[in-house]
């Protein structure tokens, strides 16, 4: 389990900030377990909090033990209430590109675009290597009423503008082909 802590030399401030935090959470209640929240860029749902410590369990399904004082020092969005969903959008890139210059692309793709929120952070990472290509999975976040519109279109859209941008990427057809020879 990995734990989201301070930063802090003295463990008398650091348990002082914990327990100040766990105050903060008794009295003021931004959540309740079960909520879906991010602090810090961590994104997950609530499964407990202590005087001490909360833990989050993350889309992925890791436990993430959260020390109390980040939700006094850190930034905390309750995601619950805001009607918000993430995508999900895979996109293959081959290797002969430069991945900073297609993350770069990709972001500002989604920066563009007016149906993706700004917060939470879309997240990009790496799904899959594969012999000629990398598989990327590239995560923003929209609003619940958007959600099938951009699930039907935003891939195919992200495809072409990277295409435009002049990215090397293969195409529907020879990925097709590497599976047909590889089964």
């Amino acid at each position: 389990m990995r734990t989201i802590a301070n930063k802090m030399k003295a463990p008398f401030l650091s348990s002082l900030l914990n327990l100040s935090g766990g105050i903060f959470l008794k009295t003021v209640k931004p959540f309740k377990k079960g909520d879906f929240i991010e602090i810090n860029g961590e994104i997950g749902s609530v499964s407990s909090c202590s005087w001490s410590s909360s833990e989050i369990k993350t889309i992925d399904g890791e436990l993430v033990k959260v020390e109390n004082s980040q939700f006094i020092l850190g930034t905390l969005n309750n995601l619950s209430d805001k009607n918000i969903i993430r995508l999900e959008l895979n996109l293959n890139v081959c290797y002969s590109e430069n991945m900073a210059d297609v993350k770069q692309a990709i972001y500002s793709f989604l920066k563009e675009h007016s149906g993706i929120l700004k917060s939470p952070k879309s997240k990009i990472t790496v799904a899959k290597l594969h012999e000629n290509h990398v598989e990327l999975k590239i995560a923003p976040w929209c609003l619940l009423d958007h959600f099938l519109e951009l699930d039907y279109k935003l891939e195919t859209a992200l495809y072409q503008h990277l295409l435009k941008k002049g990215f090397n990427m293969p195409n529907r057809e020879e990925l097709f082909s590497t599976i047909r020879e590889t089964a």
